[in-house]
């Protein structure tokens, strides 16, 4: 499978983790995932034995569906403004 699926499905979750203005402990408590694990999956290393579930369960935390997540055009993450918490 080609690498750079993955690596897209990471810019994925990046952007909308931060559309949302949520950092990555945040985001991974909600998965119920470790950051590690976020941190791995977002930047697209040895995630070819993740479960889908892990996919489900961060879809879940960033409130989007899972095809938003698993398009293999990832969008541009510095294009979105991080929100900063008052």
């Amino acid at each position: 499978m080609n690498d750079n699926v993955f690596k897209d499905i990471g810019l994925n979750i990046v952007f909308h983790r931060k559309l949302r203005g949520i950092n990555q402990a945040e985001c991974a408590r909600r998965a119920n995932i470790g950051v590690a694990k976020l941190s791995r999956i977002e930047r697209g290393l040895s995630v070819e034995d993740i479960p889908l579930k892990i996919y489900l369960q961060i879809a879940e935390a960033l409130q989007v569906e899972l095809c938003h997540l698993l398009k293999s055009t990832a969008v541009d993450v510095k294009m979105v403004r991080v929100k900063k918490a008052e």
